[in-house]
């Protein structure tokens, strides 16, 4: 199957723009290539359904400290890449700092923001300079004023210009839009048309690919189980996302956000210390404030990557034998948090309901 994986998926997949073979030997040998560290759960966007539980100002976060021996431990570990989140990362007062750390220690920086930091000329600046080699990620759900308002609170739709002012400021500076990518959490209350709608317009008027997670009942998102979409519309929006980012080769990595190959090789540390597959799934095998990271990657790394699931043979019917199975295994959180197994069937994979996934 491998031989049908196009360029694009090749390079956008895995997010790991120019390092994939890299980062599929980490995948074949179930050891972690990135490490997502939330830094604090303070964010200004107020999406309504954050798995993070954001607000404005901060409540939670590591210390900077356990931040720096956290990079120290992933040096060590010979992990590649730092994805830093939040909350929004951008708005910790030492952010610029922890990402040079980062640097001198050969770590590769990954920026996931909301994208209103940006705006400033100076923070943009910064974020390219200390995420040369990464990626940067932006979130703007919907670009339709109306529709952002609901997926927000407060309903500013003046972010979204600010967002693409961001972007604008980035690319300026020399960015690649390859290297840079719009995060959409997909729900029923934007609905398939506004989501299709939205990547459209940022891949013609950008060059930006989208990264489109599926809404997941964590955090506040608990609280609006209302916005879980249905399979139809999922196909539909999903296969769109394929066809923007992958070309027309009849590729798909269905539900998922991104390919198996960045999803199994790596770990989370949300801003509490817990240690978890994914930042969707908030429930952690461990806490670094109790046990250091290292020592917790040996003791649970076969959780936190996945690891029988890296033999597509141990993939749950009919996953085993889809055509899609050379990068695609379906959405772990989804799994999770819809069929309550990280391990079992993705639920929001219309390709098992059609019979399609068979050979």
């Amino acid at each position: 199957m491998a031989s049908c994986i196009n360029d694009h998926l090749n390079r956008y997949g895995g997010l790991a723009v120019g390092r994939e073979e890299e980062q599929k030997r980490y995948f074949d040998e179930k050891r972690l290539y990135a490490l997502q560290i939330e830094t604090t759960d303070a964010c200004q966007q107020g999406c309504i359904f954050c798995y993070a539980g954001s607000t404005p100002r901060e409540r939670n976060g590591l210390n900077s400290d356990e931040i720096r021996g956290l990079l120290r431990d992933a040096a060590a570990l010979e992990i590649r890449a730092i994805d830093w989140l939040g909350g929004d990362p951008l708005v910790r007062p030492d952010w610029y700092e922890l990402m040079q750390y980062a640097q001198s220690l050969g770590l590769v920086n990954n920026v996931w923001t909301s994208g209103l930091p940006l705006k400033s000329k100076d923070v943009a600046a910064k974020v390219h300079e200390v995420s040369e080699g990464g990626f940067v990620s932006v979130h703007v759900d919907s670009i339709t004023p109306e529709v952002y308002a609901k997926l927000h609170r407060g309903g500013n739709p003046h972010f979204i210009d600010a967002i693409v002012e961001g972007v604008d400021n980035l690319l300026s500076l020399g960015k690649p839009a390859d290297m840079m990518i719009n995060c959409i959490t997909y729900t029923s209350l934007q609905g398939p048309d506004d989501a299709i709608k939205t990547m459209r317009w940022w891949f013609r008027e950008k060059g930006l690919r989208t990264c489109l997670t599926m809404f997941n009942p964590a955090g506040m998102g608990a609280e609006w189980r209302s916005l879980e979409p249905g399979l139809d519309e999922v196909q539909r929006v999903y296969t769109e996302r394929d066809r923007i980012n992958y070309g027309d080769d009849k590729i798909s990595i269905a539900a998922m956000d991104t390919d198996k190959y960045y999803c199994g090789t790596m770990a989370t540390v949300t801003f509490t210390g817990d240690v978890t597959p994914c930042s969707v799934i908030r429930d952690g095998v461990a806490n670094i404030r109790e046990m250091p990271f290292r020592d917790i990657v040996a003791r649970h790394r076969d959780t936190l990557v996945h690891a029988a699931l890296h033999d597509v043979h141990n993939l749950p019917a009919p996953c085993d034998s889809c055509v899609n199975n050379a990068h695609c295994w379906g959405c772990r959180a989804s799994a999770y948090h819809y069929n309550g197994d990280a391990d079992g069937l993705d639920p929001k994979c219309w390709l098992i309901r059609s019979g399609q996934s068979s050979d």
